[in-house]
């Protein structure tokens, strides 16, 4: 920390002290907290509603981390980044077919993770934010929003929940996948996760 930069935070912390306005000095002062994901403590699981009996299924993944650079006293400021590996999906013993399914899939592509990292959060209400920033995946990027809780469970532990759904259209599919599930067209999908970061 240069002296310019003790100064001006010496300066600020004495102006809190004196003066009334101690939400605004709390939210200056504040650091953040880096949390990561605790995996063994977190789960994302999903399932596919298909017109087609044998790619209709329900699983989890097993594989994914996450960061999470939190401001406690202004959420909206606080950073996320997330990593998914899609090859790390998991089927009940019964769903067999579907398990072969996903493997060949998965066979067909030369990357396997896709990473999220924000670039803003606002707030709808209590505990519930739109976190939008870059998904990017076999070195393409999109622009996603995603519908999130973000929870203070302890001060040390950060949980963040979020559901999504929605149809697979033709637009979404690439020529590969096409070619391999043509049912999967129309298919209904969802994904639900429970996020836990802790110091």
């Amino acid at each position: 920390m240069n002296a310019t930069l003790i100064r001006k935070t010496a300066l600020l912390a004495l102006f809190c002290v004196l003066s009334t306005l101690s939400p605004y000095c709390y939210e200056s002062l504040a650091a953040p907290i880096s949390q990561s994901l605790k995996r063994s403590s977190s789960s994302i699981n999903f399932g596919v509603d298909s017109p087609s009996p044998s790619l209709s299924m329900q699983g989890s993944f097993k594989d994914f981390s996450g960061e999470l650079l939190l401001n406690p006293t202004k959420i909206e400021s606080s950073k996320i980044k997330l990593s998914l590996n899609l090859a790390s999906a998991q089927l009940p013993p019964d769903q067999l077919l579907q398990a072969i399914f996903l493997q060949t899939a998965m066979a067909r592509f030369k990357q396997h993770s896709g990473t999220f990292e924000s670039t803003s959060i606002e707030k709808i209400r209590d505990n519930t934010y739109l976190v939008t920033g870059n998904y990017t995946w076999m070195k393409k990027t999109k622009r996603t929003t995603l519908p999130v809780q973000i929870i203070r469970a302890s001060p040390a532990v950060t949980e963040i929940k979020l559901l999504l759904d929605g149809s697979v259209q033709a637009k979404d599919l690439s020529p590969e996948t096409a070619q391999l599930a043509p049912g999967i067209q129309g298919s209904k999908g969802w994904a639900q996760a429970t996020l836990v970061f802790m110091p």
